[in-house]
């Protein structure tokens, strides 16, 4: 009778918990469509611009290759710093892990939802390395940011002149700077400063379990730490990746809005995916678009949330090759060295985890 009335409190306990995602969920698609509304109504968002890319199917195509390029990018990236931590992510199965990600990046809250969902591939029959196999994944995510945030600081000597009349743009790039300091400071701490660890370990001795697991995070960072040769790849990566992503923004705004096509652009174009990338709506809808026409006014150019959905259109192409992924199904993506080793028809698994 007791163990009846647990399961049924089990049961609707677990019940409570989806309606309430559901009606979260629910609340930031409204919150991310009004947004819009509010957009369209004001004259801020031209939706009928969209149309012309019916007649660019070129710059489509072009677009589309730019983000499996991003994608490819990435991918390697991934699968570096994997081997660097002793673990094995074939590019094969990064690539996949990548498209996944960037389906539910598109269509979940923010860039988290992407995140989440290569973290649930990825530890798949991971017991025991879980921790260790999502510290790869923060340090990767955290590595793209972090060359996001710089690109705008890379361009800016390139634009003086604009910098210098606009006081908002300059209080943008301070903010950015801010940012890429705090960011290559705390990674530094983490990853290069011994000290680090026994203070986390004194600050943290009242929760032995969090303790214990903040510790084995540390540890897993200090190891790719001791590999600077592959950090400095998966940085040059990144900004590759990334720079592929602000030529499919220029294209958007080509497609969209030709005569204020400007290469200006590049210097807000990052900050603009960062705002895009908050777990705030699904996919930033709403939020990015916003973003995206603030920051573009601030070097005079127009069409800043077209441009956004233009490139949210393209993303939905791409995502279509992750979403048949998971429809077909991924087997285990990530191996040991020690496994590899010891049962070499594990090759053959990881070459296509497609099952």
């Amino acid at each position: 009778m007791l163990q009846t009335e647990a399961l049924a409190k089990a049961s609707r306990s677990e019940k409570d918990s989806v309606l309430r995602k559901m009606i979260l969920v629910s609340l930031r698609v409204a919150f991310g469509v009004a947004i819009l509304v509010y957009l369209a109504r004001s004259g801020r968002l031209d939706f009928t611009s969209l149309g012309r890319l019916q007649h660019e199917g070129r710059v489509t195509a072009a677009a589309v290759g730019f983000l499996f390029l991003d994608i490819l990018f990435m991918s390697v990236r991934a699968s570096l710093l994997f081997r660097s931590a002793k673990l094995s992510l074939s590019l094969v199965n990064s690539i996949q892990l990548n498209l996944v990600g960037f389906l539910f990046s598109t269509f979940l809250p923010g860039a988290a939802g992407g995140d989440i969902a290569k973290l649930v591939y990825a530890t798949r029959e991971n017991r025991g390395r879980r921790t260790e196999v999502a510290t790869v994944l923060i340090l990767d995510r955290v590595v793209g940011l972090f060359s996001l945030v710089l690109l705008p600081l890379l361009f800016a000597p390139f634009f003086p002149d604009l910098i210098r009349s606009v006081p908002a743009l300059r209080r943008v790039l301070a903010l950015d700077g801010l940012l890429a300091v705090g960011m290559a400071a705390g990674s530094t701490l983490v990853m290069f400063y011994a000290p680090t660890r026994n203070l986390i370990s004194r600050l943290l001795g009242r929760w032995p379990g969090i303790q214990t697991l903040a510790l084995r995070v540390i540890d897993a960072l200090s190891l790719q730490g001791k590999d600077q040769l592959t950090l400095i790849y998966a940085f040059l990566l990144s900004l590759l990746a990334n720079l592929a992503l602000v030529v499919v923004t220029a294209l958007a705004l080509f497609a969209v809005h030709p005569a204020s096509f400007s290469i200006r652009l590049a210097l807000v174009a990052p900050v603009g995916h960062l705002v895009n990338s908050l777990p705030l709506t699904p996919g930033g809808i709403g939020v990015g678009e916003s973003a995206f026409n603030a920051l573009f006014l601030l070097t005079g150019i127009q069409g800043g949330a077209e441009t956004l959905l233009c490139m949210r259109l393209w993303n939905c192409v791409v995502g279509v090759f992750g979403l048949a992924i998971c429809v077909v199904g991924m087997n285990r993506v990530v191996y040991t060295e020690k496994e590899l080793e010891k049962y070499p028809q594990t090759e053959d698994l990881r070459a296509g985890s497609v099952s």
